[in-house]
């Protein structure tokens, strides 16, 4: 990598490649290809012995054999990672996680794997696979996870203007994560890449690399719609794309939870799908686009949002008196823009019936109300944990956070926005299908 960063010509470099950088909203911002960081929210665990690939292979949804080894990480018809969900014996979602191998270090790397999850969500995993561990040959949680963490990185989005980056720098970025065999995130094209590593090990070079927090990585995925920890999951994994996400494979033959997975998956339809959603307060404008600028900061204690759990019920629900929910919300993040006019605003993921999002042809086509699933207030204003079970649900009413209206404290209404690699793998679907 050093001779790749060497390589780099004056005449290739972005022309304040060595100056101090700054984010804001400037379109001649000289920004670095890439963005890092590390992920907080996940955690790992280590399983390893004889049986772990078999053991593996009935518990997850995805193929464990695609996983390359130590070594074979080039191998065409292999994976880096794997990414999967672990179900319940009825096929509703339980984890949803990331298989790596760990270091070349390692005494048994063909039988070694990490499994990246939610950090919340340690013990629960660690349990269920010691209660399906039996007999079986395999060591879990007895390794050197906790000196570990997952890390990712992805183009940058302010990387454009006057100052975006030489083709060059792109490709030295690129070249210095493909020496250290960093895994593609397999789940959508433009995640990029995400890997394990030493919490005190190398980074990567700070000229191609800005340092972003965690919140910068949820944005991201909520840019994309991709679903990650069990806020964001409905009960049914299918309705949050796992099948478009390169999580399930058809033909692995028989895991817990497969029955109703795959049925559906031949026999069925699945109504509901996870999807971008942009929170705005009733009174204001109803958005015309998830994102209006990229140079958007992530500020999750700007003010308080709707819950994940919340459900999203059509605004304009045609003549009945108490409509049936379209689906929930998932996790939420509120934004702020440098911009001369102090902007905010907020993006949610979220699943719900694609066929009550009309045809776009009125600007209230996937405009849905939000109501709180839970009545603890505390957990409505953010500062209890969330995913609690509650006594029936009400609307994110009046003081249920303030926020960018000035009609402050409207209920919360939520547009939904279908990305195009989703609509596109629908389509595909529907051919496949004959719908």
């Amino acid at each position: 990598m050093q001779s790749s960063l060497r390589s780099l010509r004056a005449s290739d470099r972005c022309s304040c490649l060595f100056k101090p950088r700054h984010f804001s909203s400037s379109p001649a911002t000289c920004a670095p290809p890439f963005v890092y960081t590390t992920l907080p929210s996940r955690a790992l665990l280590f399983i390893q012995g004889t049986d772990a690939p078999g053991f593996l292979q009935g518990l997850v949804s995805n193929d464990v054999r695609r996983l390359a080894a130590r070594g074979d990480e080039d191998n065409p018809e292999k994976q880096r990672l794997v990414y999967a969900n672990i179900l319940k014996a009825d096929g509703r979602y339980m984890h949803d996680i990331m298989l790596h191998r760990p270091s070349s270090t390692d005494s048994d790397p063909a039988n070694s794997f990490l499994i990246d999850h939610d950090a919340a969500a340690t013990s629960s995993l660690r349990a269920y696979l010691k209660r399906h561990k039996l007999r079986s040959k395999l060591k879990i949680g007895a390794g050197p996870e906790q000196d570990l963490v997952v890390a990712a990185a992805w183009r940058n989005p302010l990387d454009t203007g006057e100052g975006q980056s030489s083709e060059r720098e792109v490709e030295a970025a690129e070249e210095w994560l493909e020496e250290r065999k960093k895994a593609w995130d397999p789940r959508v094209n433009g995640m990029g890449r995400r890997w394990v590593e030493e919490r005190d090990g190398e980074k990567p070079p700070a000229e191609l690399f800005a340092p972003v927090t965690p919140d910068h990585f949820h944005l991201h995925r909520l840019v994309h719609a991709v679903p990650e920890g069990p806020a964001d999951f409905p009960a049914l994994p299918l309705e949050a794309n796992i099948d478009f996400m390169n999580g399930v494979d058809y033909r692995k033959g028989c895991y817990v939870g497969q029955e109703l997975t795959a049925r559906t998956h031949h026999k069925g339809i699945v109504r509901k799908r996870g999807m971008v959603f942009r929170l705005f307060r009733e009174g204001e404008d109803i958005p015309m686009d998830p994102l209006p600028s990229q140079a958007l900061t992530p500020y999750p204690s700007l003010f308080p949002l709707p819950p994940p759990g919340s459900s999203l019920t059509l605004l304009r629900a045609g003549t009945s008196r108490r409509p049936r929910a379209s689906g929930k919300l998932g996790s939420s993040l509120a934004l702020i823009s440098p911009s001369g006019n102090l902007q905010t605003l907020a993006l949610a993921y979220g699943s719900v019936r694609t066929d009550h999002l009309g045809e776009g042809t009125d600007e209230f086509d996937g405009v849905f109300t939000v109501k709180a699933d839970i009545s603890d207030e505390a957990v409505v204003q953010g500062s209890a944990t969330p995913g609690v079970d509650g006594a029936g649900g009400r609307p994110v009413e009046a003081g249920d956070g303030a926020g960018e209206s000035e009609e402050e404290g409207g209920r919360w209404l939520a547009k939904a926005f279908m990305p195009a690699w989703l609509e596109f793998k629908l389509e595909e679907e529907a051919i496949a299908k004959g719908l």
